[in-house]
């Protein structure tokens, strides 16, 4: 049987297999992105952004990365999983390509946005397969280990990038991830098996909601800009009322056609379920905590104790090996327990991560900073599978890519909003108090809020892990 639930008379192909090939689409996105965040203090020097706009290097990327993620899902379960894979892979390599050669930052921005769009399917469509594919009882272990390879590919970026910026200039970066992403394409075209599908492409095309789509995308863009709108109109930030007004009336008129729609983009009925809705939640807490570490700390370390990229590049490896040390651990975890205090515990620890940041006084020494920064990785790693199954088992395996692209833009979101909204408290710190640890202090209190929400969030959902719904 292939990997969609098809017939008894195609041979199945492993699941080691299926998880081994998925690994490297998540490499080539997880490592590009690594590479870029050692990058952006050198791009805010060369380029004179302030922080609001540097953090829009991030942004352009993570924002098309989460709005295209549920069409990926909601594609995925008529037109095939591969070959929206493959598809996104393409789009991939050509926003890579386009950044090596630009020069202005709109180009560079757009260039970003064009990667985004083609990584966001890497997500949705390897978790729906791997669900659609490994039986209950090992769906932990699969998402833990092909989780691990992000993690894994987050050490190796930062050091290969830091290196390669310090002797060539940070558009060296783009080199190994053309290289990584052509290696993915020819990877996953060979070995991924094909699945099947129960409707014609054209079907599938016609009969979809496009102009949900375009009502969905364009109202959380136009609050994303309302959130960070310097960059965008001029305007300070969540001032600009015409992108706050423009942004929810295409969102009122989104839920109207949802309601009308039989079949819509985004079915928002799965939101009714207590645990896939809390999971979704949590899990873009998480990642908010991801993206403001990615974004925050580099620019941290570089303007309070003048770190070359090389050393910006240890920090978040050793971030990621933390991570990387409690995910596999997580995965094995919560197939055992099927607890939501393993994820009550890994927001808490990242809660008190945030607090020993808050509490760092001047002049702290530096290995101070890479503990706590390890500390927040530890809990970051120990919650992430657990937030999956208690997701994906909360939906029936015939809407796993619909339910994982949903899943997916909620949690990748939160990445997002984690640069946004930080850039712009941190813009306001370090006008306020100059580049001090007093003007990162603002930043890290809006995350330690967030978390504390996030580990009390946790606390709704079933005390122990429903079995999947088949």
């Amino acid at each position: 049987m292939s990997i969609s639930s098809s017939t008894d008379s195609v041979p199945r192909p492993s699941l080691r297999r299926v998880v081994t090939v998925l690994m490297a689409p998540t490499l080539m996105s997880i490592m590009t992105m690594s590479m870029f965040a050692v990058a952006v203090p050198v791009i805010r020097l060369e380029y004179a952004l302030t922080a609001d706009v540097t953090s829009w290097l991030l942004v352009a990327y993570t924002l098309p990365f989460m709005m295209f993620m549920p069409l990926y899902g909601r594609l995925g379960d008529g037109l095939g999983k591969r070959r929206l894979l493959l598809f996104g892979i393409v789009l991939f390599i050509a926003g890579t390509t386009m950044l090596l050669f630009v020069r202005s930052l709109p180009l560079m921005l757009l260039a970003r946005a064009v990667q985004g769009i083609g990584a966001a399917g890497v997500n949705p469509l390897a978790m729906a397969i791997i669900v659609q594919f490994a039986p209950p009882e090992q769906q932990g272990k699969a998402l833990g280990t092909w989780n691990s390879i992000g993690p894994a590919a987050a050490i190796a970026g930062p050091l290969i990038a830091g290196a390669m910026i310090d002797a060539l200039g940070w558009r060296s970066i783009l080199i190994p991830a053309l290289l990584v992403g052509f290696c993915t394409l020819v990877f996953t075209a060979r070995f991924l098996p094909p699945g099947t599908r129960a409707v014609r492409p054209r079907t599938v095309i016609r009969g979809f909601d496009w102009g949900g789509v375009a009502l969905f995308n364009g109202a959380v863009a136009l609050l994303v800009f309302f959130t960070s709108s310097r960059p965008i109109t001029g305007v300070p930030p969540l001032r600009d009322l015409r992108l706050l007004a423009a942004g929810l009336l295409l969102l009122a008129g989104f839920v109207l056609r949802v309601r009308r729609r039989q079949n819509p983009f985004i079915e928002l009925s799965i939101f009714r379920n207590r645990n896939f809705s809390l999971a979704s939640v949590c899990v873009s807490i998480r990642m908010l905590l991801m993206g403001g570490a990615h974004f925050v700390l580099p620019l941290f370390v570089t303007d309070l104790y003048g770190l070359p990229s090389a050393a910006t590049g240890s920090l978040l490896m050793l971030h990621s090996g933390a991570l990387l040390t409690t995910m596999w651990l997580g995965g094995i975890l919560i197939d055992r327990w099927r607890s939501r205090m393993q994820i009550v515990v890994g927001l808490g620890i990242e809660s008190l991560a945030m607090l020993l940041f808050l509490l760092l006084p001047d002049g702290a020494p530096l290995h101070r900073v890479f503990a706590i920064l390890g500390l927040h990785g530890l809990g970051a790693g120990l919650c992430l599978a657990a937030l999956h199954l208690y997701a994906m088992g909360a939906v029936s395996r015939e809407r796993s890519a619909t339910a994982a692209g949903l899943y997916s833009m909620v949690r990748f979101g939160g990445s997002m909003l984690g640069a946004a909204i930080g850039g712009v408290v941190l813009y306001a710190g370090l006008e306020t108090h100059g580049m001090t640890a007093a003007g990162y202090r603002p930043a890290f209190l809006f995350y330690l809020v967030v978390s504390v929400i996030g580990a009390l969030s946790a606390m709704g959902l079933t005390k122990r892990m429903p079995r999947p719904v088949e």
